[in-house]
């Protein structure tokens, strides 16, 4: 029964998906539930082998790239888009208006959601402004005064864990707030390494908050995680949610980054409004994201869960990644 209604749900809702580059595992999972095309600048991208259907489109600060968006829209009927990166998002909200014409769901946070996520100082700002713990960050008078280390160096709009430095003194800090372009510094959050994965409704709810330690990064990306069900985070995680609606409306996926010291006490780092790299192990975990979605999209309700039961719906999973690929004539 269960295998039918995903068939039938999958007939019905076409996704589309830019800048696929290699996110197999969500295409997989968000197959579940929908028909899933693919759209990416670059034709050299595994994930395309694993759409039902895939298109080559313009950057998105190229010209013809919404164009080239709507065109697929109409072709493909397609009901929900999703874009995966970020430099996407601002361009797609202002055009938010052209897809709902053609009846296709933007499933985005709006503008201002988008731009204190994406400006370092704007997560700063809002962080300070709705007392949300989190690491002190400087202002560029102050870099040469610090005398108190290690402290993080990091850019100002920057993606993932990428150019991301830890100066240990004031001749590594000097160092790297010239290597990384716009930089910031902020005081080092201590403690154990967390991702939240979220999924938030229509009206920004959380629907899935699930809470996994980073055990290992290579090149900005988890290969080596584990959910846990901690009750700490997932408490400061819907505080901050329920700031953030106060500011803009949250849409869709959420992937948040914070800090647990040995005394409990939770520091946020990063807000970011889309799918985490180790996304897939939330989903092995549990958090049916690509039927909630498919229900957002029908305009269905999805079944609420109640506060504790952001702890007890998903397992307790170790995530271990490995390399694979595909080969092209």
């Amino acid at each position: 029964m269960a295998r039918k209604m995903c068939a039938e749900m999958r007939n019905g809702v076409n996704l589309l998906l830019t800048s696929i580059g290699k996110r197999i595992q969500l295409i997989e999972h968000l197959k579940t539930a929908f028909r899933v095309v693919g759209a990416d600048a670059s034709l050299q991208n595994a994930a395309r082998h694993f759409t039902d259907a895939f298109y080559q489109i313009p950057r998105c600060r190229e010209e013809g790239y919404i164009e080239a968006l709507l065109e697929i829209c109409r072709k493909e009927d397609i009901k929900a888009l999703i874009p995966l990166y970020e430099a996407e998002f601002q361009v797609l909200n202002a055009a938010r208006g052209q897809f709902e014409e053609l009846g296709v769901h933007l499933i985005l946070s709006d503008s201002r959601v988008i731009e204190i996520c994406n400006d370092k100082y704007e997560t700063a700002a809002f962080f300070e402004k709705y007392q949300i713990p989190a690491p002190r960050t400087l202002k560029q008078e102050e870099w040469a005064g610090v005398d108190r280390f290690p402290v993080i160096v990091k850019p100002l709009d920057g993606m993932g864990s990428s150019n991301v430095f830890r100066a240990e003194n004031a001749e590594e800090l000097a160092f790297f707030t010239r290597y990384v372009e716009n930089p910031i510094v902020q005081s080092c959050a201590m403690g154990t390494e967390y991702t939240i994965d979220v999924l938030c409704d229509e009206q920004g709810t959380p629907v899935y908050i699930v809470p996994r330690i980073r055990l290992e990064v290579r090149s900005g990306e988890v290969v080596k995680s584990r959910t846990v069900q901690q009750r700490e985070i997932v408490g400061q995680t819907r505080r901050l949610l329920e700031a953030l609606n106060q500011e803009g409306r949250i849409s869709g996926p959420m992937t948040i980054q914070c800090f647990l010291s040995g005394e409990n006490q939770v520091s946020f780092i990063e807000i970011n409004p889309r799918f985490g790299g180790g996304v897939p192990l939330s989903f092995a975990a549990g958090a049916d994201y690509g039927n909630c979605l498919a229900a957002m999209c029908e305009g269905k309700s999805w079944e609420k869960k109640p506060e504790e039961g952001y702890l007890s719906d998903f397992k307790e999973l170790t995530m271990l990644r490995y390399d694979s690929a595909v080969f092209e004539a």
